[in-house]
């Protein structure tokens, strides 16, 4: 069924609708007033199109597995981004997970609802890239949860936060190393067995920069039992050097 069709699915879109009378947003892309995204915004939001790497889906020159995959194969099966991490989308996601605008959660998923659509993967249970305690304690929520509750709603699948966990608190990853991002969130995670095991699971987060995070809950899911493990966020970051991700 298509998710414009699943009724708990368009009972949330309006419930959000409805607190946007009460409470009239402004775009979070570009301030413009009286809608939380705007058309403009939406059309100047810059896709990840092919060719891209088949696993963690940067952009290349030429379809294949990058060089990083090659080297060093990830756990998940595929990684998908809808659009670059730059412009309107740059400043939405900005806004969602430092200025506590919780509305955008629902219309910036919907994009992630018609990708999931179109890729057409297995997915029966899909899981947010959980917050250390002392980040989410500061923050006070996660942003990954707010695109990843209506995403499971628009493609009908289980959500189930509490089947990953983060089992110790890691750094930013913002200023490291492919390797460093790496060895940063080696072992990190720790997935529920009887949650997961014997599931087709889609791990949800907000920007992909090398997918070292996706890959390292990908690995405890596995883990755990679970079949199949596929990765989706929002943006994508770009490499300076080429215009690729990795």
């Amino acid at each position: 069924m298509p998710a414009s069709g699943r009724p708990v699915y368009r009972a949330y879109q309006w419930l959000w609708s409805g607190l946007d009378l009460l409470y009239p947003p402004d775009c979070g892309g570009c301030g413009r007033r009286g809608v939380r995204w705007c058309q403009a915004c939406q059309e100047a939001a810059v896709r990840v199109l092919p060719p891209l790497c088949e696993r963690c889906g940067q952009e290349l020159k030429q379809p294949g597995l990058c060089e990083s995959c090659q080297a060093a194969p990830p756990h998940f099966i595929a990684v998908r981004s809808w659009a670059v991490f730059e412009g309107p989308i740059r400043q939405a996601l900005h806004r969602l997970k430092y200025r506590r605008d919780l509305s955008l959660g629902e219309i910036l998923s919907r994009p992630l609802v018609g990708l999931l659509e179109e890729l057409g993967w297995p997915v029966d249970l899909v899981v947010p890239v959980p917050l250390g305690i002392a980040r989410l304690h500061e923050r006070g929520y996660n942003q990954a949860t707010l695109l990843a509750r209506p995403l499971a709603l628009g493609c009908g699948c289980s959500f189930r936060p509490q089947a990953l966990s983060r089992v110790r608190e890691t750094r930013s990853q913002v200023g490291l190393s492919i390797a460093q991002r790496r060895e940063n969130v080696s072992g990190a995670f720790q997935a529920g067995a009887g949650w997961v095991s014997g599931r087709n699971v889609l791990v949800v987060d907000d920007v992909a920069t090398s997918s070292a995070t996706l890959d390292a809950c990908a690995s405890a899911l596995l883990g755990a039992g679970a079949a199949q493990v596929f990765g989706m966020t929002l943006a994508r970051a770009r490499h300076k050097e080429s215009g690729a991700h990795t």
